[in-house]
């Protein structure tokens, strides 16, 4: 049957008042849209002659152009008490046409608990007034993702004009009403205008790396005594075994090694991928060097994992002095320069008793960067944010990767941290710049990206200009790319971090602010910073489910922001307790291995297609997935 029989078989009946109220509310709404669209100037084809909407024949054309319209009608008879609603209004609420059975209370449980209040004042204002109402309210889908719905509402009378129902005629508006929603946030903002310390690992329950640091830096200004820095990958790895979960669990078995031989007094750190350190203050060479040959010797020597694989273990150690200045980052680059010696060596332990000269590191590191870029060992990943209101994948933030010597992708975590201080970043932030908005210009543009900026790097006068350039360069919306500062980097110098959020922001692009909350910035810097998104900082989010004190900081933090106007995002989320809880707190945006890992984004791709789609786990090298 054909769609002229079904209206050939319909126009056999007399309508009822509830069609010939359906069919004025529906005859209104394509009016309106008429309207906008011509005063829009875009052209209209339609075969639908809006007369007298009572007519048999408009009205059956009038049916079939809300059909085309994608709109949906719920209708409530007061005599039989019972609910019904189209299949398109099914498909708006979430749900295929014909799976549930309609009914007033399955309907209320389906419109989020916050609007069901506005829903009944706006039906009882219809239900008491001629005139009609409109209301848009959010529904909650099976999959928990949030939409907007609105619909106009008008009671239907009998020949006497008593009340003999409702029906409300209505349109998924979700992607308008989001609009609107940045559109009023980015107003509250312009009226409106803390680093990474998580304390331990919580894989092997060491310091993390920059917690780690803290505590060299300390030792640097206090006395002398040495540093161990063991890397500790496995020396046998099988194909089927190359999983994170794997990873975890040797790590894991090697910080416990590490825990068992150093004194409670050694603090130990995770400083790298498979890589620890141990700080043996107030120790010289030949007093630390027992230590760390027994380290050495247990790690190499421990089967783990049923005897599955053992680690290949390599060590460097360095002497430190207070009256020779030094940083901790510089001492803890020269650590993990002599392990890498020794393995050069195929020795368990390379001692350096004395530290290279500060100028003679800042070259090395010149010459590491230089040499990365030149032979082509940067990769970018692209991590998923979930929007937590439409439940969907909705922005990604790139992230660079160092290819080590065996061709893996690593954190470039060390080799960052030293360009900081050889003013080398920039060189490698203009290189994430030009790369990224390549990709992304290629892609179809359907996401949200986001890419770091170093602290240093902002105050190149010439930064704006470049990534203005590489935004006209490559064709990318500016209004899907937003520019991630660190809050240590934006409090250092914030007439600096001032004038970059400003000049971003003038391209059109948003700001973000990464790893806020675990300094001592006050709240009113986020009145004198012009900052799109605050990223709230992994210590918050990690425990937040077992954690009060976290989730009252989360909490109020999360409320700050969007009074100011200001977007939130959780990062390190690891379990679906964290998402309902950030959902129930209003935070936007959630990230972390839960959401999804970072992955590899092929440089190898048609133009046409997205950045999101051509996502490929594969290690660069071939020779293990990349974690």
């Amino acid at each position: 049957m054909n769609l002229d029989d079904l209206l050939t078989l319909t126009a056999q009946r007399v309508p009822t008042q509830l069609d010939e109220a359906r069919a004025r509310r529906t005859a209104r709404m394509i009016d309106d849209e008429y309207v906008r669209r011509l005063a829009a100037g875009i052209d209209i084809t339609s075969d639908v002659d809006l007369r007298d909407p009572a007519e048999m024949d408009e009205r059956q054309r009038i049916i079939r152009s809300a059909e085309l319209l994608k709109l949906g009608t719920i209708s409530w008879h007061l005599n039989r008490s019972e609910i019904d609603w189209s299949s398109e209004m099914s498909r708006i609420l979430g749900h295929a046409p014909g799976v549930i059975q309609p009914s007033l209370s399955r309907l209320i449980s389906m419109i989020h608990r916050k609007d069901r209040a506005l829903v009944r004042r706006q039906i009882q204002a219809a239900w008491r007034g001629p005139a009609e109402t409109e209301v848009v309210f959010r529904i909650v889908k099976p999959d928990r993702a949030t939409g907007y719905v609105h619909c106009y509402i008008e009671v239907i009378t009998d020949d006497d004009g008593q009340p003999t129902g409702i029906i409300a005629t209505g349109r998924d508006v979700t992607s308008v009403e989001k609009a609107r929603q940045e559109r009023d946030r980015r107003t509250l903002r312009g009226g409106t205008v803390q680093p990474d310390l998580t304390e331990f690992d919580p894989i092997t329950g060491l310091l993390t790396r920059q917690r780690f640091a803290d505590q060299v830096g300390r030792a640097l200004r206090t006395g002398t005594g040495t540093l161990l820095v063991v890397s500790a990958p496995p020396y046998i790895r099988r194909s089927s075994d190359a999983n994170s979960g794997r990873d975890d669990r040797l790590s894991a078995a090697a910080a416990e090694v590490l825990r068992s031989v150093a004194g409670p007094s050694d603090p130990c750190g995770v400083v790298g991928r498979h890589e620890f350190g141990v700080l043996l203050q107030y120790t010289t060479v030949d007093t630390a060097r027992p230590k760390a040959d027994e380290i050495l010797d247990r790690l190499r020597a421990t089967r783990f994992l049923a005897a599955s694989a053992r680690l290949d273990a390599f060590g460097g150690l360095v002497h430190y002095d207070y009256r020779i200045p030094t940083e901790s980052i510089e001492l803890l680059f020269d650590a993990e320069t002599a392990w890498r010696q020794a393995k050069r060596q195929d020795v368990p332990l390379h001692v350096l008793r004395e530290s290279p000269s500060t100028a003679d590191r800042r070259e090395a590191a010149r010459a590491s960067i230089r040499a990365a870029v030149e032979d082509n060992r940067f990769v970018l990943f692209a991590q998923p944010l979930r929007d937590l209101e439409l439940n969907q994948i909705t922005r990604h933030e790139m992230l660079l990767r160092v290819l080590d010597d065996v061709g893996r992708a690593v954190p470039p975590t060390t080799f960052l941290e030293l360009a900081e201080h050889v003013d080398e970043i920039l060189t490698v932030d203009k290189w994430v710049i030009n790369h990224a908005l390549r990709l992304i210009g290629q892609g179809s543009q359907t996401s949200h990206y986001q890419i770091n900026i170093s602290g240093r790097s902002l105050a190149d006068p010439l930064l704006l200009e470049h990534i203005s350039h590489a935004i006209d360069r490559h064709a990318v919306d500016p209004e899907r790319l937003t520019l991630e500062i660190t809050e240590t980097a934006a409090i250092g110098n914030l007439t600096v971090a001032r004038r970059f959020a400003d000049g971003v922001r003038a391209l059109g692009c948003q700001v973000a602010l990464d790893d806020f909350g675990t300094g001592s910035t006050p709240l009113s810097f986020l009145t004198q910073l012009p900052v799109d998104l605050v990223k709230i900082d992994g210590s918050f989010i990690q425990d937040l489910p077992d954690s009060k004190p976290s989730q009252a900081v989360v909490e109020g933090l999360v409320q700050t922001c969007h009074r100011l106007g200001i977007l939130t995002a959780a990062e390190y989320v690891q379990d679906e307790a964290t998402l309902d809880l950030l959902r129930h707190y209003g935070v936007d945006f959630a990230q972390g291995f839960y959401v999804g890992e970072p992955e590899l984004i092929r440089t190898e791709r048609p133009p046409a297609q997205s950045i999101e789609l051509p996502i490929n786990p594969i290690n660069p090298a071939g020779s293990e997935p990349t974690m």
